[in-house]
């Protein structure tokens, strides 16, 4: 059994006073992945407000929503359990003056449940990631309530493409 250890090979050292250290390489190693962590970050914000932003693209008559999200623990027919991450709209305001689908406009006339309902469907498949990338503990379970309005990401919505992260600075989420 050899009692070296390359150094090129990150690894945690044992002196003979006992520390134990990290080695060149593993301090680098440690660096690399702060950066890529920082990085992943980076990218559930900015997937999470390209996301919202694009709902404000795809619905042309919303004008602002309030989504709350909501974690729980859910048990498994294994005696295990998983988050489960569940968001719903409220608030949802219509642009004034324009009509929208027959789903948020039967008869011509808004309908706030029928709205939420809509956005709430728009977003159901990415309840996660978006809780993921909007949370101050993504892992957590803390609620999670954020408020968005048309008006505040205009100006973007006028230049697509653009960075989600930036709709996430326009809503204040960052």
């Amino acid at each position: 059994m050899s009692t070296e250890s390359t150094e090129e090979q990150p690894a945690y050292l044992a002196g003979a006073d006992g520390a134990v250290a990290l080695n060149a390489a593993g301090i680098g190693a440690e660096a690399r992945y702060r950066a890529a962590h920082a990085d992943r970050e980076r990218l559930d914000r900015s997937w999470a407000g390209a996301t919202l932003a694009a709902l404000f693209l795809q619905h042309a008559w919303l004008d602002a929503v309030t989504l709350s999200f909501e974690v729980t623990s859910e048990y498994d027919d294994s005696g295990g359990f998983y988050r489960c991450i569940r968001c719903q709209a409220s608030a949802v305001r219509a642009v004034p003056g324009l009509n929208g689908p027959e789903e948020a406009f039967p008869d011509g006339e808004f309908d706030l449940d029928a709205a939420s309902s809509l956005v709430e469907e728009a977003l159901e498949d990415g309840e996660f990631d978006l809780y993921t990338g909007l949370a101050k503990y993504p892992e957590g379970f803390d609620t999670l309530t954020v408020s968005l309005e048309r008006a505040a990401i205009a100006t973007l919505l006028e230049h697509c493409p653009f960075d989600g992260d930036l709709a996430c600075a326009a809503w204040g989420l960052t």
